[in-house]
């Protein structure tokens, strides 16, 4: 069965290059997977009272660990939580960091970052995720924002597979850009569900032909 799968696969690979679909189409399959998760993966916001005693306990030296290594809090981060009344998010913001289901590079006239998304089940602003925003500043990460968002324009963002530089595994399997491990562009993820593939194939003939 695996080998009709990869003759199958295989051979849709080779017909969507050759009409100039192929690349579109693992984007398309990489954001639906993408919105899978974070509708499947929710879970509920840790509630942490605000101060800055906790803040400071979540973010000692304004560091924190995520899974793409370790990167900076905005000195006014603190600040800004209370200026934006997010003070509620404080939970959310560090489970956003260490635990995101899924971080995209992004690059607009404001330079590259980096968006961390979460979702949960509580359900903030009538918006089902949390995103944290990280800059590359003079070459260092540093987390500028944290507000609700809702995750499936966060997955509509992504213009091609290599925009995405971490995803959450579906198990023990560590995934990812770098080198060392899986990496989320590779090929076989992202032909490796077949009822997931064939409706968004016939789409694509289906216009072709018209």
């Amino acid at each position: 069965m695996n080998k009709i799968r990869q003759k199958l696969l295989k051979y849709l690979e080779k017909w969507l290059k050759k009409h100039g679909m192929k690349d579109d189409f693992k984007v398309e399959v990489l954001q639906d997977r993408l919105k899978e998760k974070f509708a499947d993966m929710a879970v509920p916001m840790k509630y942490i009272e605000f101060s800055r005693e906790n803040y400071d306990s979540l973010f000692p030296n304004n560091r924190v660990s995520t899974p793409i290594g370790e990167i900076k809090i905005g000195e006014n981060q603190f600040e800004k939580l209370i200026a934006e009344k997010r003070e509620k998010y404080l939970g959310g913001m560090h489970q956003t960091l260490t635990e995101p289901i899924a971080i995209i590079n992004q690059e607009n006239e404001k330079g590259k970052s980096q968006i961390f998304s979460k979702s949960f089940t509580h359900k903030p602003k009538k918006k089902d995720g949390i995103v944290s925003v990280v800059a590359d500043i003079d070459g260092q990460k540093v987390s500028i924002s944290t507000h609700p968002k809702k995750l499936a324009k966060v997955a509509e963002g992504i213009k091609n597979t290599a925009d995405l530089e971490y995803e959450i595994p579906n198990s023990g399997r560590t995934a990812g850009n770098d080198p060392k491990v899986l990496a989320i562009s590779d090929d076989t993820q992202l032909f490796n569900n077949i009822s997931q593939i064939l409706p968004k194939v016939n789409e694509k003939i289906e216009k072709h032909s018209i």
